[in-house]
C-alpha cells in the first residue's frame, strides 16, 4: 500500500470512529490470544470457548478503558470472575491486547 493510500485509510477511520491498528500490532494481539489461551474460555469470530463472554465485537460493546481494566484487574467489576489477571504482562503486550480487541467493533 502506497504511503497516500496509508494515509487517506486511517483518514477514513478516523472519520468514521474507527480505531487504526498497525497490522504488526494486530498480529502480536492475535498471537498473544493463542498463548495465553483466551479462546478457551472466550469465543472470537467462529472458534474459542462459551465459559466467558464472546470477544467478538467487544469494541462495540466495552470503551477502551474498560478492556484494559478486565485484562489487568478482572475481578474489580466482578469479584466472581474466573478470568486470570494478566498484568504481569509487559505493558506493550497489555497495550496491545487492549488495542486490538478495542478495534473489534
Amino acid at each position: 500500500m502506497t504511503p497516500i493510500r496509508c494515509i487517506l485509510f486511517a483518514l477514513v477511520a478516523l472519520a468514521l470512529g474507527a480505531p487504526v491498528l498497525a497490522a504488526e500490532d494486530e498480529g502480536h494481539a492475535r498471537e498473544l490470544i493463542n498463548a495465553l489461551g483466551c479462546k478457551g474460555c472466550h469465543s472470537l469470530g467462529e472458534n474459542g470457548g462459551n465459559l466467558g463472554p464472546s470477544l467478538t465485537g467487544v469494541g462495540s460493546r466495552l470503551v477502551r478503558e474498560a478492556i484494559h481494566l478486565q485484562i489487568v484487574n478482572p475481578k474489580r467489576n466482578n469479584p466472581a470472575s474466573m478470568m486470570p489477571s494478566y498484568d504481569y504482562l509487559p505493558e506493550a503486550d497489555i497495550e496491545a491486547l487492549t488495542d486490538y480487541l478495542n478495534s473489534l467493533r
